[in-house]
């Protein structure tokens, strides 16, 4: 899952140093194009002075690279499949971005949060021809116990990074407490755009990692876990870390389904679009293990089921979108459009305040 319906290549962002020059990794490694590596410009006209490989708002640049914990956090993403190498994350192909956090201090948050946004942004508003079409961001760290009116501003960015389409998924607590009761950051946060991830094990039952019946979302496998690993090795290893990027991954792999009337959703109303793909992973979890009464959805996440049911649910007929008129001469607008697949279109049009439509077909 690399590509959408309508030819987007699927980012997903990590917020986290990696260590993208792995052999397993490097492949999927999301770089930006239009900005010329290390000349002291911004090529691209997006705020940022050199962003070829990401954003490192400590460091004002783009030194994103490194890493253990993110190294290992990006193979369940996106290790590369179908190479005889290594492991396969939850897309085989994927692009990934990667943007550090200084720390946990609200303003740090939030300047790392606003690259993926910004980048989303622009590729909204320029229909594909800037920035980068980022579908969810992965934060595998928090605060444990950490109230979400402590930090306004940090919850609030997963409400703005959804408005331009992004979801984000965040680990809960590595312990086993009940977030509804004692909290915690950013998985207490109450915005529908962020999905909160906890751990499970190969029963499906979670055991050493946190739970709430109205904050955690999903369970995800991240007990004993084997993926890539710093210096360009492999190796097990387990926590609510490695689950929600799993969740992350999946969500890349979910906008891949060969849908266009989902991707025209998805072009004309970013936030509806994101909404939809949220449901559909909701929908298509499976209730097994102890998830049932400690979680929203009582489920753990299946990646075929929930793409099933995008398919299952797809139309025949996409709409289109980014409607633009251009005036071309005196009394002449040029009207158009963008649709996932070619097709012709009916329009209908009037003058402000007439009464009667008229009709042009076969567009």
């Amino acid at each position: 899952g690399g590509i959408t319906a309508t030819g987007d290549t699927i980012v997903v962002c990590i917020i986290e140093n990696s260590d993208l020059p792995h052999a397993d990794l490097i492949g999927n490694a999301w770089f930006n194009h239009q900005e010329i590596p290390n000349n002291d410009i911004d090529d691209d006209l997006n705020g940022y002075v050199d962003d070829h490989r990401g954003w490192n708002p400590a460091g004002n640049n783009d030194n994103v690279y490194g890493g253990g914990h993110g190294t290992q956090v990006a193979g369940m993403i996106g290790a590369s499949g179908n190479n005889a190498l290594g492991v396969a994350g939850a897309n085989w192909n994927v692009k990934m971005m990667v943007v550090d956090y200084a720390n946990t201090a609200e303003a740090s948050v939030v300047a790392s949060y606003t690259y993926p946004w910004v980048m989303r942004k622009l590729y909204n508003t320029s229909n594909g021809t800037q920035g980068a079409f980022v579908v969810a961001t992965n934060a595998s760290w928090g605060i444990n116990g950490g109230q979400p009116e402590d930090s306004p501003l940090w919850c609030a960015m997963y409400d703005s990074l959804g408005t331009v389409g992004i979801l984000s998924c965040g680990a809960t607590a590595n312990n086993n407490v009940n977030v509804d009761v004692v909290g915690d950051l950013p998985t207490a946060c109450a915005s529908v755009f962020m999905i909160s991830v906890t751990a499970t094990d190969v029963d499906d039952d979670r055991t050493f990692s946190a739970y709430g019946l109205t904050t955690i979302d999903v369970g995800a496998p991240g007990d004993n876990v084997f993926t890539t690993s710093m210096g360009g090795g492999y190796g097990s290893t387990s926590g609510t870390s490695f689950a929600s990027p799993l969740t992350a991954g999946v969500i890349g792999l979910l906008y891949s389904a060969p849908c266009a009337t989902m991707m025209a959703l998805v072009h004309s109303d970013p936030a509806a679009g994101a909404l939809y793909v949220r449901e559909a992973l909701f929908d298509g979890v499976d209730q097994v293990g102890n998830l049932g009464g400690q979680t929203v959805t009582g489920g753990r996440i299946n990646a075929g089921t929930s793409l099933l049911a995008i398919m299952n649910n797809c139309g025949t007929c996409p709409g289109a979108y980014n409607l633009a008129a251009t005036n071309t001469d005196l009394g002449t607008t040029q009207l158009s459009w963008n649709s996932p697949t070619a097709t012709t279109f009916d329009l209908r049009y009037r003058a402000v305040g007439a009464t009667e439509w008229v009709e042009v077909t076969d567009l």
